[in-house]
């Protein structure tokens, strides 16, 4: 019997369990478009409680999330153009439909106190707003 076809398959398994994960795992670490990098440090427990509690559900770019059944955060709240008083008037809005829900579409209380002033002014700081004239 010849010891090529157990050459060729040695070959393959080294690429399947070596070569291969050790390359995804190259590629998975070097992602220049995390969120981390992109979010002022100040805002960064907003983006890791937001990540966690809302990004199931909502679509937010900053945050690196694609939720399907809420709505997309960057078109609900980035209609217009920034300004103090649309980030503050947004950072209103989210932290009242975290705390109090919204029509039983969003359950109320999902974060409470610090926690939820701190995604709320996460979102209102992220969003990608509309540039002005």
């Amino acid at each position: 019997m010849s010891k090529r076809p157990f050459v060729i398959f040695g070959i393959f398994a080294i690429i399947c369990l070596v070569v291969l994960p050790f390359w995804a795992l190259a590629k998975q670490g070097s992602s220049d478009a995390s969120p981390e990098g992109t979010v002022p440090v100040s805002d960064r427990q907003g983006l890791e409680l937001f990540q966690i509690n809302c990004g199931a559900c909502h679509t937010l770019a900053a945050a690196g999330t694609d939720g399907i059944v809420g709505p997309n955060l960057d078109q609900l709240l980035g209609i217009t153009a920034k300004s103090a008083t649309t980030v503050k008037g947004n950072e209103t809005r989210v932290y009242s439909a975290i705390t109090g829900g919204v029509k039983g579409r969003m359950p109320k209380g999902i974060l409470r106190g610090a926690q939820a002033k701190a995604v709320a002014k996460f979102v209102a700081d992220n969003v990608q707003y509309i540039p002005g004239p």
